[in-house]
């Protein structure tokens, strides 16, 4: 009866387990010698088709340890069959393309005819007999020593990745020109905000967006200040969670609403914009409305109110990274970590902010 492996957690693995081996000084994952050296041999060799049935294979025995790793096809009559092809073709294949094709680059090398078979044999060896024998050996070797426990399955992975690693790279490593991509940097912010922290993320990722866009602009005479999220109004003077100045002027202020938002958040908006003496007042909607009757009466408020009330989304905060460039970006990083810091915010929310942006590899 054949088994199968899970595509997904092969590929987790797979990916893991080579940027293990990037970021390592090993070179030796196993004990065994021959085994090492029959492993660089397929690989170096000019075979592509062998390259990867080896790969696919350990890759297979490493994510589930019942697949043989002769097996090629699912009715081949041994309880380790599987699906090579799948496996080879909607993993290894697409791995492959994005770790410099350093197995040859084959879109389909489950086609050719060693990969053909229900199992990997000398029955059905073809042109290069020598190169054929070789990798049977070392399959043959690898399933008695693993299923014997004197070797891991996820060492040989490792070994084999070890191997590949050496290889070089058939693709060349382009330079983007930015280094503070909008989608990266989109989708950092984003994932943070995932997350409330109290409401002083959002908060937070609003006035650091303020500033990184004032300063792109080159308005040196703004500035931008945050509220801590949690002040109740009463002891605070702020127009609003964030206040933009020119000159000590206050020129603009945003209330923030982690929160559903109901009308009587906008009745205090207009309220806070009236006593500010503002012709507009920006209310940024963090998390929706409580119900669709709030929305509309808010709608209607703001309608008759004498001050505009400007609703605001996440999405157009951040929408502001389209116009801001790599510096802006860069700025941004920085000043969102300043803004958490100047609010006391809860270290866990300046931790997540630091470990977020950690993945956009540029000096903050």
């Amino acid at each position: 009866m054949a088994v199968s492996v899970d595509n997904e957690a092969a590929d987790e693995l797979l990916n893991a387990e080579w940027n293990r081996i990037l970021q390592s000084e090993e070179d030796i994952f196993i004990d065994d010698q021959q085994i090492r050296e029959q492993l660089r041999g397929v690989l170096n060799s000019s075979q592509l088709t062998y390259k990867y049935i080896l790969v696919t294979n350990v890759l297979a025995k490493a994510t589930n340890p019942d697949i043989n790793y002769r097996a090629m096809q699912a009715q081949w009559e041994d309880d380790g069959a599987y699906n090579a092809r799948s496996l080879g073709h909607d993993v290894l294949v697409e791995w492959e393309k994005a770790n410099g094709e350093r197995l040859g680059g084959s879109n389909e090398p489950f086609l050719n005819n060693p990969a053909r078979n229900p199992s990997f044999s000398m029955d059905n060896s073809y042109r290069s007999n020598d190169a054929h024998r070789r990798l049977y050996k070392l399959l043959t070797r690898l399933e008695q020593k693993v299923n014997a426990g004197d070797i891991d399955s996820v060492d040989v992975l490792r070994q084999t990745l070890f191997e590949i690693s050496q290889l070089p790279s058939q693709t060349i490593d382009f330079i983007g020109v930015s280094s503070a991509p909008y989608d990266t940097v989109d989708s950092v912010v984003s994932d943070y905000l995932e997350t409330s922290g109290g409401g002083e993320r959002l908060a937070a990722v609003t006035a650091g967006a303020m500033r990184a866009y004032y300063e792109h602009a080159g308005d040196g005479n703004v500035t931008v200040e945050a509220e801590h999220a949690n002040v109740p109004d009463e002891f605070s003077e702020a127009a609003g969670d964030v206040e933009v100045t020119r000159e000590g002027e206050l020129i603009e202020a945003i209330e923030v609403k982690d929160k559903p938002s109901e009308r009587s958040d906008i009745q205090h908006a207009i309220t806070k914009g009236r006593a500010n003496k503002l012709d507009q007042y920006l209310y940024l909607v963090g998390n929706g409305w409580q119900s669709e009757t709030e929305y509309e009466n808010a709608l209607a408020d703001m309608e008759a109110a004498d001050i505009e009330i400007i609703l605001l989304y996440p999405d157009e905060i951040l929408s502001l990274l389209k116009f801001i460039g790599d510096d802006g970006r860069r700025i941004l990083v920085k000043e969102v970590a300043d803004v958490l810091d100047e609010m006391r915010a809860e270290a866990e929310n300046k931790d997540d902010w630091d470990e977020a942006t950690n993945r956009l590899d540029i000096s903050k």
